[in-house]
């Protein structure tokens, strides 16, 4: 059984990594990549920090406000983010050499069909450390802000980092459907730490 379930994985990978266009090759490097979305950390961590409010039609208020959030929370929030980051990027890689499977540029029965669009260095493939990654920070921060369109927005951006991984070859489905799972795991229990820690301080920000 778990040998059909391989087989099945190294399918649908194949037939992701066929589909490509110059215009999506480029677009799914650019999803993989890390530095590019360096900004979008950026922006989170300083709204943990602060509010940002666009005021329409107040003449008496000023058109755009900036306001400060609970500290308190913020600060535990954001080491909870820079934990589940941690514990999301070692413990991924430590599961990767337990388990030892090839990445499809070295697998055997993919190395001379799957489109590798990165490089393709010889390490190892299960679990995805990008999906593991982005997925505890799309938890995490989702929990937090407990905002929907931030919600929809960020597991959208998770997924399609996901996606881009099986795109430039560097995964098959089941590598990121694992590390998925595992940052969703991180991403939560590190949530429910962050709420521990800050119930002597009750706050507005944190949903119980």
């Amino acid at each position: 059984m778990f040998d059909k379930i391989i087989e099945w994985d190294r399918e649908l990978f194949l037939s992701i990594n066929s589909f490509h266009s110059p215009f999506f090759d480029e677009m799914m490097k650019l999803f993989s990549a890390r530095a590019p979305w360096i900004p979008l950390y950026l922006v989170v961590a300083a709204s943990l920090f602060f509010t940002l409010r666009i005021n329409f039609g107040a003449k008496d208020k000023p058109f755009i406000s900036i306001h400060k959030k609970d500290i308190k929370f913020a600060v535990i929030a954001f080491i909870g983010i820079i934990i589940a980051f941690a514990l999301s990027d070692f413990l991924s890689n430590q599961t990767k050499y337990l388990v030892e499977r090839l990445r499809p540029g070295w697998d055997p029965l993919t190395v001379h069909i799957a489109r590798v669009l990165e490089a393709n260095r010889n390490s190892f493939s299960f679990v995805s450390s990008h999906a593991t990654n982005v997925f505890g920070f799309a938890t995490i921060t989702s929990l937090i802000f407990r905002k929907r369109w931030y919600t929809i927005f960020i597991f959208f951006w998770a997924l399609l980092v996901c996606y881009s991984r099986i795109y430039v070859g560097r995964h098959f489905p089941g590598d990121v459907l694992g590390g998925a799972l595992l940052g969703f795991i991180f991403g939560y229990l590190l949530y429910r730490l962050v709420c521990y820690f800050y119930k002597r301080f009750p706050s507005k920000s944190v949903v119980k």
